[in-house]
This record gives structure tokens, C-alpha cells and sequence, in this order.
């Protein structure tokens, strides 16, 4: 029975959910738990679901929310996709990441983005 509690805790825990910090706008949920430059999954491909902020009506861009696949080299994230590197990195205590602005500019977010575990 106890191991049977441990497999369900785990993977409830898996999914992590992140809020842009500033705008409180933008999500961000790892889906195989948050990614940190020493676990096991360096250089792994991992992924998360983004949600950006609903746009406008008369907006002509489409929205870049979706699931996005990625690696983790030094301090850069690595999407998957698009082959390109953006900076990223968890603070010290787990709970906040930086990361470069992968995404549209929605009004006002700069080149890197907080986000914090929610």
C-alpha cells in the first residue's frame, strides 16, 4: 500500500506550474517536473505547455501557446523545434526561473522573463 501512495504522489508532482512574474499573464508547466541545470536530465529532451495571454481580436499573429520540447545545455534551454538557444536558470531556492524571451512580445515583458513556481 505505501508503495502504492508514493507512485501516486509522484506523479501528481510532476506537473509544475509557473506564472510570468510581472504581467501575470504568460504560463509555463513543465510537464516531467521543473527542469534544473544538475538533475539527471541534462541534455535530455523534456517538455512543457506554454500559455501566453489571449490576444486581440484584430491581432493577425498566431498564438504561440502550445507544447514546446527542449534541452537543458549550460545556461541555456534549447527548443527543440526551432533549434534555437534561449538563457535560462533556476534560482538558487526552486522557486522562480529566468528565461529568455522565447515568445512574441505581448506589451511591455523585456528580452528575459521571470517566472515563478505557483
Amino acid at each position: 500500500m505505501a508503495l502504492l501512495l508514493a507512485a501516486c504522489s509522484k506523479s501528481q508532482s510532476l506537473e509544475e506550474r509557473w506564472l510570468e512574474k510581472s504581467q501575470r499573464k504568460e504560463v509555463i508547466v513543465f510537464r516531467n517536473g521543473k527542469p534544473d541545470s544538475s538533475d539527471m536530465y541534462m541534455g535530455e529532451e523534456r517538455s512543457f505547455y506554454f500559455q501566453t495571454r489571449p490576444l486581440p481580436p484584430s491581432s493577425s499573429r498566431a498564438s504561440e501557446s502550445g507544447i514546446y520540447f527542449y534541452s537543458l545545455a549550460g545556461d541555456s534551454l534549447i527548443l527543440k523545434t526551432r533549434q534555437e538557444k534561449f538563457y535560462f536558470r533556476m534560482s538558487a531556492d526552486g522557486r522562480s526561473f529566468t528565461i529568455g524571451r522565447f515568445f512574441t512580445d505581448p506589451g511591455g515583458l523585456g528580452d528575459l522573463v521571470i517566472f515563478e513556481k505557483q
